[in-house]
């Protein structure tokens, strides 16, 4: 990183920030407009201008300024005209709001001061905008040091969440001399706050005195304490790199299920680390690769080290050890020994029902060995069209060798209740669909 050019430095500042962002935001927030929490320090002021950058390149939608005015010092005011400047050279909209009646003074002025800001910002954001706020990892280890010295909540000795509601810290991925080095490059215009250096402040005490301790000793705490924070936030279910974390873990013999819409990448780690027979490996390396195949349309499965595998289907990633059999054979023989008229005769199923073979199938100890959970479905082709089923499903290839010969149509369950809920004017009020984990129980085989 030392002999990186600012060109090389930047691409890569910005390259690694996006990612992040996008992560802590959807792309119908990113297209929206954005509100950058503006005080004319560093951090903030770097903000502003990566900000900026992402709009001129088109990932991110308009962006506009608030700056708050404490009254507390008068340097505040030169502070409010280089962040006008810098925006009127930007073509960047500024707000300037004011605070009255604080006093610097004041034993308690930190706190205050933050809660009428925050109260300034919710109040003019509108609706559809996503507040921007500066904080970094740097601030983030600050806070969780003194909280975890003044507080019993575990939420609080997390650190600074990477958002909260409308607002998001895209910052919390870097530390305070990664902006700086990206500043000075970019030759980004701030004024430093004297009151950063009066020690009266916790934080200033903390970074100034005790930090500059813990760094002599420990030069790389920042990155195990972004590592343990992600951790712990999964294990408190607050998940600091996903936007809406909803999913469920179920744990097997041999592997692991999430069900849900989106997955911490912790999480994920966490999983396959616990299966792995192996501590070696780039994990997030290919954590990152599987992520981006999937959002290509691929299912797997995808390779980790440590004998693993990983296989998804739209609302479930199953993780697994590698070489693990399932009842593909046991299934495909029993399938094609079940008779046409047979097949005619399957009773139809309403969608709670289905929901209902869904949360029995999950919950079963040997759910894996039936996981993903296909189902035939038994219809018109004009419905399996609309339902966008298949004679193909990959985790279960001898059974789909018999869906084609016979000319049979497949789906799982939770892509057949997601269909089902989002057609559900087009498409019948019970559905004729076998759940093939229920073959074993309906008829009997002997070899």
């Amino acid at each position: 990183m030392k002999k990186l050019s600012p060109v090389a430095y930047r691409s890569l500042f910005v390259m690694h920030v996006g990612q992040f962002l996008e992560k802590i935001a959807s792309s119908d927030e990113l297209k929206g407009n954005h509100v950058v929490a503006v005080s004319g320090g560093l951090d903030s002021m770097t903000l502003l201008w990566f900000a900026q950058t992402l709009f001129r390149a088109g990932r991110i939608g308009r962006v506009r300024v608030i700056f708050v005015n404490h009254h507390t010092r008068a340097g505040q005011s030169r502070d409010a005209q280089l962040v006008r400047n810098f925006c009127i050279e930007e073509g960047i909209s500024f707000t300037e709001l004011s605070i009255e009646g604080l006093s610097s003074l004041e034993s308690n002025f930190e706190t205050k001061a933050r809660r009428a800001r925050r109260h300034l910002f919710l109040n003019e954001i509108k609706k559809n905008e996503l507040l921007w706020m500066g904080h970094h990892l740097d601030d983030s280890f600050e806070w969780n040091f003194m909280q975890r010295n003044r507080s019993t909540n575990p939420r609080s000795t997390i650190g600074i969440p990477v958002r909260h509601n409308q607002i998001i810290r895209p910052f919390n991925c870097v530390t305070r001399a990664q902006i700086k080095r990206l500043a000075r490059f970019e030759q980004i215009p701030y004024r430093n706050d004297p009151t950063n250096w009066d020690m009266k402040y916790d934080r200033n005490f903390v970074r100034h005195k005790i930090i500059l301790l813990i760094k002599a000793r420990y030069p790389k705490y920042l990155k195990f304490y972004s590592h343990s924070a992600n951790f712990s936030a999964t294990a408190l279910k607050l998940n600091l790199v996903g936007r809406t974390n909803d999913s469920k873990l179920f744990v097997f013999e041999e592997g692991a299920a999430l069900e849900g819409k989106i997955f911490s990448e912790i999480q994920i780690q966490e999983l396959i680390h616990t299966y792995s027979k192996s501590d070696r490996g780039k994990i997030m390396t290919s954590i990152h690769r599987m992520i981006r195949s999937i959002d290509q349309g691929k299912k797997g499965p995808f390779h980790f080290s440590g004998a693993l595998e990983a296989y998804y289907t739209p609302g479930l990633l199953m993780i697994y050890r590698k070489n693990f059999k399932n009842h593909d054979e046991t299934i495909a023989i029993l399938l094609n020994r079940l008779s046409n008229s047979a097949l005619k005769t399957i009773p139809g199923y309403k969608k709670y029902e289905l929901e209902q073979v869904w949360t029995h199938l999950i919950q079963d100890p040997d759910a894996l060995l039936n996981l993903p959970g296909p189902v035939l479905v038994l219809e018109s082709e004009s419905i399996c069209k609309t339902m966008n089923t298949s004679a193909i499903e990959p985790m279960f290839p001898k059974v789909s060798a018999v869906c084609r010969l016979r000319g049979l149509r497949l789906m799982t369950i939770r892509k057949c209740i997601d269909v089902w809920t989002q057609k559900e004017k087009r498409l019948p009020e019970t559905l004729r669909i076998l759940p093939l984990f229920h073959l074993s129980n309906l008829f009997t085989f002997q070899d």
